[in-house]
């Protein structure tokens, strides 16, 4: 049977009036929350992953993002207020929240993971437990930002249904939220309809049908947001009807003009999300389809075209290798890339050896070393990477042996194209964290810090960082782990200082922890009465 998370997301811009005029230049802040460990109503699948893959996108369009997971009440209003301090007047300000949704009497409520379980009559328990979708933009329009946005993935299923009729009744679906002016509201399903999860229940995407179109338009240069809002409704309808569902993504505009997040002026290219096989296709489709704007002169060019025209995507690598080097132009390159793209998408999802699928990847970066530096191919070259490697670490191929290729994966990732190597070095980092372990994290950590130090603070506010580098301090200190934890705890001295210098409390004996953290600790006179003499005896040693 076909599986719904019903999930409604909803994408809100308020422009703040009376900003005018900023004197400094506009920066861009962003704050992610996803959810899925629910304590008492259903837990969730995706919406950690969603909430990581915009945030990805979002960093490729220079936001500063803050992402934080599995937030009950408390902490996701630290993380609010933390967010609050980040805007300044002028900024663009993002918040990006998926998880469980509930309306009462038209008004929508983001569901924090302690929510408690409701029953009939007993609605105030979620007005006083959970936050007003409504409130959400209040806050940013109050900060002063000149773009408020308000991005939700909130599950449209009724998540206080009980059987036998005892657990709280809804509507099944949140209200829809009249802008005022100045606001951008986008769902990802027409008011009270279901939104897909996964087109099916052996479909492998880590992402909603909705969230993976989004990301994928977001990355596309100088569209509006009205524009994106139009072709998600075509791209999520048709999905939705291949397996014989509605979903049609509703959006409504107040806001005077015309607002661009990914203007192809940037300095910064927009690299793709993670894509999936149909999305990216689609792309590859429509430039295979676009009219040459001269006939190239070089009759083995227009052999080129037709092969691309035709999808012979195996056939179209081949002969591009054939064309001598004084013709190989700027076309030559596009179809270099529609040949990568076409060719390996579908690795992206395949249930191929992963050892295939990182040949297949090689066998490209070898043989045009263009695509190297070309934006498109690095996002494909890391979403099939890491579907590849989390192959390798999850089957008995020698875990140790998986997480070095992986490092060496990230590692032959140019530095020189925006943030791809940091991102991938993140991505890697939260694989490993989960697959294997929390310290094998920390030196894929390490490599994301060497980027350029306008990336340096998206690492260090990693909701992964601290339990990495905690873990990892406690590992021998020749391990690359202990080294890794070390640097890190140095660059992001600021952000885990505190939480290092707790872990020295509960430590017994000579612990590899304490011989690792010492050393820093005393350095930065961060320890005082016994655990600074205890931290001075260990170093004397």
């Amino acid at each position: 049977m076909l599986k719904t998370n019903s999930c409604l997301a909803i994408l809100v811009l308020s422009v703040a009036l009376g900003f005018a005029t900023i004197a400094r230049a506009e920066k861009r802040v962003a704050l992610l929350v996803g959810n899925n460990a629910y304590e008492n109503i259903p837990r969730l699948q995706t919406a950690v992953n969603d909430a990581r893959a915009v945030g990805t996108a979002l960093r490729r369009l220079g936001f500063s993002v803050m992402v934080v997971e599995n937030q009950p009440r408390r902490a996701m209003s630290e993380a609010m207020l933390a967010f609050d301090k980040m805007i300044e007047p002028g900024d663009i300000a993002l918040f990006f929240f998926a998880g469980h949704g509930f309306e009462i009497r038209g008004q929508n409520y983001l569901l924090p993971t302690d929510i408690p379980e409701v029953r009939e009559g007993q609605e105030e328990l979620i007005r006083d437990s959970a936050f007003p979708a409504d409130r959400i933009i209040d806050r940013l329009q109050a900060r002063g930002a000149r773009t408020a946005v308000l991005m939700l993935d909130a599950c449209r299923n009724n998540p206080f249904e009980r059987p036998g009729g005892r657990g709280l009744r809804g509507s099944g679906g949140l209200a829809a939220m009249t802008p005022a002016e100045g606001v951008f509201i986008m769902f990802s399903a027409g008011a009270k309809q279901t939104a897909l999860d996964r087109l099916s229940t052996t479909e492998r995407a880590s992402n909603s049908v909705f969230t993976r179109n989004l990301v994928r338009r977001l990355a596309e240069p100088d569209l509006t947001l009205v524009q994106i809002a139009k072709r998600l409704q075509i791209e999520v309808r048709q999905l939705a009807a291949s397996v014989g569902l509605e979903q049609t993504p509703a959006y409504y505009d107040q806001v005077v003009g015309e607002i661009v997040l990914n203007a192809s002026g940037r300095t910064t290219p927009a690299d793709p999300p993670p894509p999936q096989t149909a999305a990216l296709l689609s792309d590859v489709d429509k430039r295979a389809a676009e009219a040459v704007p001269a006939p190239p002169t070089d009759p083995a060019i227009a052999e080129l075209d037709a092969l691309a025209a035709a999808k012979s995507w195996s056939e179209l690598r081949s002969h591009l290798t054939t064309v001598r080097p004084t013709a190989r132009d700027a076309h030559w390159a596009s179809l270099a890339e529609q040949a990568a793209i076409g060719e390996l998408t579908p690795l992206a999802t395949s249930p191929r050896p992963f050892d295939d699928r990182l040949a297949a990847l090689e066998r490209y970066a070898t043989t045009f070393p263009i695509l190297n530096d070309n934006p498109k191919f690095l996002a494909l070259r890391s979403s099939i990477g890491l579907s590849a490697f989390g192959d390798c670490l999850e089957q008995a191929y020698g875990a140790a042996d998986c997480r070095r290729g992986l490092e060496n994966f990230v590692r032959t990732t140019p530095k020189s194209v925006g943030t791809a190597r940091a991102d991938l070095a993140r991505d890697a980092a939260h694989l490993v964290g989960r697959k294997l372990n929390r310290s094998a994290a920390a030196p894929f950590f390490a490599i994301a810090i060497e980027a350029p130090a306008e990336t340096n603070a998206a690492v260090c506010t990693d909701p992964d960082l601290t339990d990495a580098v905690i873990a990892a301090l406690s590992r021998p200190p020749d391990w690359d782990e202990a080294k890794a934890s070390k640097a890190l705890t140095e660059a992001c001295w600021s952000t885990l200082g505190p939480a290092v210098v707790a872990q020295v409390a509960r430590e017994t004996g000579d612990s590899y922890y304490l011989g690792n953290a010492c050393p820093t600790l005393l350095r930065r006179d961060a320890l005082t009465g016994l655990r600074a003499a205890r931290c001075q005896e260990i170093k004397s040693r």
